[in-house]
């Protein structure tokens, strides 16, 4: 007879069930997390990407270039002002220099029609925008910001300039610069464009404020011949743009002592230095050479770079101007004090003197190896470089 053991098969005890469950609770708790966690990632990826396009629609994409130009400067660049809702990119707020939409083909469906997927986040909460410089998504865990500049002036206010000569390198001087004209065309932030016409220095320099970025309109117009030349400006954030602008015609040189780049007042050559321990005064000489006596009473100095304001002139050792709150700015006009007389072939010492960062003062500026253009009221005009400091 064949015998058999038996097996105790017994069951799992309470103990064991209990741990088993307390494991996978564990690995739930764990996967949910990862997965909570990978979802989370790729709807701030998504955010972040709509907030770069919303961006771009804004102010335009700086990469896109075509000529050496940027060829993108957005909502802002047509309108002239920030959007005041991000509605505003979609639909026209009722503005003629509005050419939208200005969003990417990712809010677009196929039947053509713009989605409102723009107005809200990966988590769907709309995005926070106030018509500044920041969109804000508050959908996630944290707040993501999107910073479109660093500050409105720098896409609303923008500086240019630009120097005027004629084919031989002469400005207009005295009896021309107003037989010349700049016209500065931009949008003016209400939906149309605005022109500002302005005439020259002597010197040939001129200057433009408040300019929004985007490609603007110069026609500068010289009555003399009856001549207009027409350009794109590109006006990039926070800038200072300046340019020269050249007539194909030698016009101004050959005019009388008192315009063009004659007058009586020569440049000594070599003279200009750059002086101080702030390198924050610039000294140079000049002659007359007219063979008469001439009368002085201001003077206009020019610059491109850097940005700065001098508060004194001193003609030969006395102070002919002392001008603060504010001081004086390139291409300004400063009038002497005291009239000056050079005599024939005297020669006498200007001083530049406190250039600094801010028209009430600031910080003292290093003015060396800065080229300058002065004009005294006699019409003379003098190029130089200011050379180093000393």
């Amino acid at each position: 007879m064949n015998r058999y053991k038996l097996t105790n098969h017994r069951g799992y005890s309470l103990f064991e069930l209990i741990v088993v469950m307390i494991i996978i609770s564990i690995l739930m708790a764990v996967s949910t997390r990862y997965m909570g966690n990978s979802v989370d990632v790729s709807k701030t990826e998504e955010t972040k990407e709509e907030l770069d396009q919303l961006a771009f629609s804004i102010v335009g994409n700086e990469a896109l270039i075509s000529g050496s130009h940027r060829t993108d400067y957005g909502y802002v660049g047509d309108i002239g002002a920030l959007p005041t809702t991000l509605s505003d990119l979609v639909t026209n707020p009722g503005f003629a220099t509005w050419d939208g939409p200005y969003l990417k083909d990712d809010f677009y469906t196929s039947s053509g029609s713009v989605e409102s997927e723009y107005l809200v986040d990966g988590w769907g909460k709309a995005y926070t925008y106030t018509g500044g410089t920041t969109i804000n998504s508050t959908g996630g865990s944290t707040t993501i910001t999107r910073t479109i500049a660093n500050a409105s002036s720098n896409l609303l206010y923008n500086s240019v300039s630009f120097n005027i000569v004629d084919l031989a390198n002469c400005p207009p001087g005295t009896v021309d610069k107003d037989s010349v004209l700049f016209n500065l065309t931009y949008p003016n932030g209400l939906g149309s464009y605005q022109t500002i016409s302005k005439s020259p220095f002597a010197d040939g320099y001129i200057s433009f404020d408040s300019i929004p970025i985007g490609q603007q309109t110069l026609a500068v117009i010289e009555m003399k011949n009856s001549d207009t030349l027409i350009r794109k400006i590109h006006v990039n954030p926070n800038s200072l743009f300046h340019s020269t602008v050249q007539l194909p015609v030698s016009i101004w040189c050959d005019t009388t002592a008192a315009g063009g780049g004659g007058g009586g007042i020569t440049y000594v050559s070599g003279t200009a230095q750059t002086k101080s321990g702030n390198c924050d005064r610039i000294e140079f000489d000049i002659t007359n050479t007219s063979g008469s006596s001439i009368t002085l009473t201001n003077i206009t100095v020019s610059w491109v770079s850097p940005t700065a304001f001098y508060r004194k002139v001193k003609y030969d050792g006395p102070t002919v101007v002392d001008q603060k709150n504010p001081q004086v700015a390139s291409g300004e006009l400063a009038t002497f004090s005291n009239s000056q007389t050079i005599t024939s072939g005297q020669t006498v010492t200007i001083r530049l003197d406190k250039f600094e960062s801010s028209a009430n003062g600031g910080s003292k500026v290093d003015m060396t190896n800065t080229d300058m253009t002065v004009t005294f009221s006699d019409g003379s005009v003098l190029t130089f470089n200011s050379g180093a400091c000393n």
